[in-house]
C-alpha cells in the first residue's frame, strides 16, 4: 500500500489529501507460555498515506458505536491490500492506536476504499 505522500482522492468536487500516514497492525502468535497458552503479539501488515475524516454523530449511530468515543474514517486507494485489512486488525494514525470497526469500499467514489475506526475518547475511562 506504498503510495507518495498527498496524492489526492477526490470526492465528487471535493479533493482530499491523502497526508497521514496510517500504519495497519494485526495480532500474531508469538509463542506459548509455560501453560502452553499462546502469546500474541501485534504485528505491522502495511502501511498507507491516507486522508483522515472524523465520523458525524449519525454515522457513529449507524455503526453502533455511539457514546464514549472517538471515531475517524480513513480512506485510502483501493488496493488488494486495503482489502486484506479484517475487523480484526487495528490500525494507527494522528499518534493513537484506533480499532477497525468498519470497512468497505467507498459508496461514492471507485478507487477508494474506506475505514471506520473507533477509540475510547479521552478521560471516558476515568
Amino acid at each position: 500500500m506504498a503510495q507518495s505522500q498527498g496524492a489526492p482522492l477526490s470526492r465528487g468536487r471535493e479533493v482530499l489529501l491523502r497526508d497521514r500516514l496510517v500504519v495497519f497492525e494485526r495480532s500474531v502468535e508469538t509463542g506459548r507460555t509455560a501453560l502452553n497458552e499462546p502469546t500474541y503479539q501485534w504485528s505491522e501488515i502495511g502501511r498507507s498515506w491516507a486522508a483522515v475524516e472524523n465520523l458525524g454523530a449519525q454515522e457513529q449511530v449507524a455503526l453502533q458505536i455511539e457514546g464514549l468515543v472517538a471515531a475517524v474514517r480513513v480512506l485510502v486507494l483501493d488496493t488488494p491490500q486495503a482489502r486484506s485489512i479484517t475487523l480484526a486488525d487495528r490500525l494507527q494514525v494522528l499518534g493513537e492506536t484506533w480499532d477497525i470497526v468498519g470497512r468497505g469500499p467507498h459508496a461514492v467514489r471507485r478507487g477508494v476504499f474506506a475505514f471506520a475506526a473507533a477509540r475510547a475518547a479521552p478521560g471516558a475511562l476515568s
